[in-house]
């Protein structure tokens, strides 16, 4: 075998299970897993890379579901804003500053920080993706679900836009966006690394008539939309200002034909329980983002509902300047508090149901349930490994249960991570990565940071959102 891990607690997560073995192995030949089980029975020793797993935990790759990596370098420059600012005056006057380069750095940046905390697939999500995949995901061996941002919405500023004024469409951006997104589909046809989505932003964002095409698109290629879906106050107000008062972005969907199995509807957090009900049943896939959506909007997204509607869902961490970075395990606990709390029950969404919704509930959203997601012999090799001799895991017990499975959830932070491995390919090994100057990368980030702010400062103050408000006070 090119790569074997023993001597580990091995975590399968197959059949909605966590599969416990003790003292395990897994076996790695090529990009695939060729052996999980007992270290006993494998022979180990002619392993061209021998892993020691003792006192770790070995698990699937996980996989951030939804994620925009091109605002990274804008971390810390939108937080604590009321929603309906958030989009015009606290990150729109900021992101007009970014450059092509720009992107590309916080893409690396957001793409090296997710996996140095165990995510190794990444559904990005983002205008003109085809060059981050090629510039960044691929370049470091990332498993990738390409999703080109198609939006229609003028190019004029709106920093000054009222709340109800309406955003004015341009079909023949829109259709540029969608030409971009068939060709990644084809750019990527044989690449194991890359699979593609198709990806209109929002009901507020695109014309029925572009949706309608899209998904007849995605149908017949089969793939997926993945769509940001009832994302708050302020795409309630434009549907209602489009189709009329009462209107809702799941009604709309629905009355036009646009709810199935090949919809990724993602936050959702202001929809109700009918239409929640309604896209289950309609075989709608659901991803939440829980720190983004807590600190943009204020809202636990509905995630547990839907799982006990008995829909599939996933969960990402979305851009920096809402939540702050793209640590899933970071997103596993805020979940699960915030529904515990939610609920007033301390017993809902308990720790191994958050381990699944980042791994194999995560492959299945995406549609790649039978490539990722589990640790079974025949999948794609993306495992991780886990330290659980650190402080804030100690101590680790097995008897009579094991202690490690709510300490990874609700104790680790991620940086106990010490082994990545992407499609059999040994990306972060013993706490570094293998061919990236990391240090080299950040010191570049803070200097473009630097510059970005400053060239933004002007169009900035000039909003006049809360954030600024706040600074004149002497808060930030």
């Amino acid at each position: 075998m090119d790569v074997v891990i023993n001597n580990a607690w091995v975590l399968t997560l197959k059949n909605n299970r966590l599969g416990i073995i003790k003292e395990g192995a897994v076996g790695i030949e090529g990009d695939t897993i060729t052996y999980v089980g007992s270290s006993k029975d494998l022979n180990y020793k002619q392993a061209d890379i021998l892993i020691d797993g003792t006192k770790h935990v070995v698990m699937p790759g996980m996989v951030n579901s939804h994620i925009h990596t091109s605002m990274q370098l804008l971390r810390g420059g939108a937080q604590d804003l009321p929603e309906i600012e958030w989009m015009n005056k606290g990150i729109g006057p900021l992101a007009k500053h970014l450059t092509k380069d720009d992107i590309i750095l916080g893409s690396k940046l957001g793409v090296l920080e997710g996996i140095r905390t165990g995510t190794t697939t990444f559904s990005e999500y983002t205008k003109n993706v085809e060059e981050l995949v090629e510039k960044v995901y691929l370049n470091y061996g990332a498993r990738v679900v390409a999703t080109e941002t198609i939006n229609e919405v003028a190019q004029k500023d709106r920093s000054k836009l009222k709340p109800t004024d309406l955003y004015e469409l341009d079909v023949a951006k829109g259709d540029l966006a969608l030409r971009r997104n068939e060709d990644i589909f084809t750019k990527f046809k044989k690449s194991d690394l890359v699979s593609c989505l198709y990806g209109p932003q929002a009901l507020d964002m695109v014309s029925i008539d572009t949706l309608s095409e899209i998904k007849r698109r995605a149908i017949e290629n089969n793939s997926r939309i993945h769509m940001h879906v009832a994302q708050g106050e302020r795409e309630r107000i434009q549907i209602e200002g489009r189709f009329g008062k009462g209107s809702s972005t799941v009604k709309i969907l629905k009355e036009k034909d646009l709810l199935g199995d090949y919809l990724i509807a993602v936050h959702c957090h202001d929809t109700n329980e009918t239409e929640r009900e309604l896209m289950v049943n309609e075989n709608v896939k659901m991803i939440g983002c829980p720190s983004s959506i807590s600190m943009i909007d204020g809202i636990i997204p509905p995630i547990f509902h839907y799982a006990q509607l008995g829909g599939d869902v996933g969960i990402g961490t979305d851009q920096a300047p809402g939540p702050g970075n793209h640590n899933l395990f970071r997103e596993m606990r805020t979940i699960s508090l915030l529904t515990k709390t939610m609920m007033k029950d301390p017993t809902v969404f308990p720790a191994w149901e958050m381990l699944q919704l980042v791994t194999s509930q995560g492959a299945k959203v995406l549609g790649l349930e039978n490539k990722i997601g589990t640790l079974e012999v025949g999948k794609k090799a993306d495992i991780i490994t886990f330290n659980l001799n650190q402080l804030l895991l100690t101590p680790v017990v097995s008897q009579p249960f094991h202690n490690f499975i709510p300490n990874i959830v609700y104790s680790a932070t991620g940086t106990e991570i010490d082994n990545v491995i992407i499609n059999g390919d040994l990306i972060f090994h013993n706490g570094s990565f293998v061919k990236v100057d990391e240090q080299k990368l950040i010191d570049e980030a803070n200097a473009r940071g630097e510059d970005i702010y400053n060239n933004a400062k002007e169009d900035w103050i000039s909003a006049d959102s809360k954030m600024v408000k706040d600074v004149k006070k002497g808060l930030l």
